[in-house]
């Protein structure tokens, strides 16, 4: 269990990171600024991350954990047939969490760490299928599938998907996109 204060202060850290982010580039982002708006010392910075980069990482890490969550209850099978459950899910944890995890997403410099995270997503939801019954198919299939849920999050305001929106999208990925 992690102590309160230092959940406190990873979080105001994670805060002020994210509005940075949605003001500036990655790049433009400096621990001094960094601190500054956390209301924090550099040496407190220095306790918890390695640099700016790290501190990336670390909100990516916690946004993973928060999708793979949603994933959890269902194999393979179950993520199609409840597509729409678990978009909807999905959904409100970016919703719950806007201000922090919705810089991310829509960095373009942080393009490669979002890559990083479709990546392990993917990769634990192909955890979930019998190795056995794993073919070019099925994880061309769960890469489409994660790949699309994180482009609509990243291309979208959360008004324009509806439950109808959202239902259309899961019948598309349950039985095909021509019917």
């Amino acid at each position: 269990m992690t102590d309160r204060r230092i959940k406190k202060t990873k979080d105001a850290i994670q805060t002020a990171f994210s509005k940075l982010l949605s003001a500036n580039s990655m790049e433009d982002i400096t621990v001094k600024k960094l601190c500054e708006k956390a209301d924090i010392n550099k040496s407190t910075f220095y306790l918890h991350y390695k640099d700016i980069y790290d501190c990336a990482d670390c909100l990516r890490d916690t946004i993973l954990d928060e999708v793979n969550k949603v994933f959890e209850p269902y194999d393979f099978n179950g993520i199609i047939n409840n597509f729409s459950v678990i978009l909807v899910n999905i959904m409100n944890v970016f919703e719950t969490n806007r201000e922090l995890y919705m810089p991310f997403l829509k960095s373009p410099s942080l393009s490669s760490s979002l890559c990083k995270m479709k990546q392990l997503l993917i990769e634990n939801v192909l955890k979930k299928i019998d190795p056995n019954n794993q073919d070019e198919i099925s994880r061309c299939t769960v890469s489409f599938v994660i790949s699309g849920i994180i482009s609509v999050l990243e291309q979208h305001d959360f008004a324009e998907i509806n439950q109808q929106t959202i239902s259309i999208l899961a019948n598309k990925v349950k039985n095909g996109f021509t019917h």
